[in-house]
């Protein structure tokens, strides 16, 4: 799966999916992410043409208070309509699938304030049928962790996007779950299964 980064430029993003699509095949899955980049009309033309190219879901394509644009987005296209930061609450999980302005919402535990409101956003749309993506910001083990936990205990949570540790230089925790790329094994360790840091790695503020 290729998640691609758009929004700037309508034009310029089909031209550039076409030439993804030409040089990974068919059988390569796309995801586009606009980062709110789309007027309404933009979005509509511009998803309908990512839909010619197979992409399965546009996540965020409109800006994150237009949540009636995206329910109109929505009614016009056949792929998935993520939102992401439209979602920041629970109150906005339950708004959005109330007015069936997506297919998957994107949780992300640096977003919404933690597992608490994660679980709750993730309990809105379990109630309306609406999956969910758990997603992360540039973070380091320890709460990407927390955030595979919460992919495990939640049957709504259908995709993750937990890239964070991958791209960090070192891993200063010990125990927890393993990212090797696109694999995370969960530690079947009490809690989150993380024993503390790697000796030497660690340098504090006092130091």
């Amino acid at each position: 799966i290729l998640k691609i980064k758009a929004g700037i430029n309508p034009s310029e993003d089909i031209q550039a999916l076409t030439l993804i699509r030409q040089a990974v095949g068919p059988n390569i899955r796309l995801r586009v992410d606009a980062n709110q980049g789309y007027t309404v009309s933009d979005a509509v033309r511009t998803l309908k043409a990512f839909e010619e190219l197979g992409v399965e879901a546009v996540e965020q394509c409109l800006p994150s208070w237009d949540l009636d644009g995206m329910r109109f987005v929505r009614s016009k296209v056949d792929l998935q309509v993520m939102l992401d930061e439209s979602v920041h609450t629970p109150i906005d999980a339950a708004k959005a699938c109330k007015i069936d302005a997506a297919d998957i919402i994107n949780i992300k535990l640096m977003k919404c304030g933690g597992l608490y409101n994660a679980l709750k956003i993730a309990s809105a749309a379990e109630v309306y049928g609406v999956e969910c993506m758990i997603g992360c910001m540039l973070e380091a083990k320890i709460s990407v962790n927390a955030a595979v936990e919460l992919a495990c205990a939640k049957k709504i949570i259908t995709k993750v996007d937990l890239d964070g540790p991958v791209l960090c230089s070192e891993d200063h925790i010990l125990g927890g779950a393993v990212f090797n790329e696109k694999n995370i094994t969960v530690s079947d360790a009490p809690g989150m299964g993380i024993q503390g840091f790697v000796p030497g790695k660690v340098t504090y503020l006092d130091d």
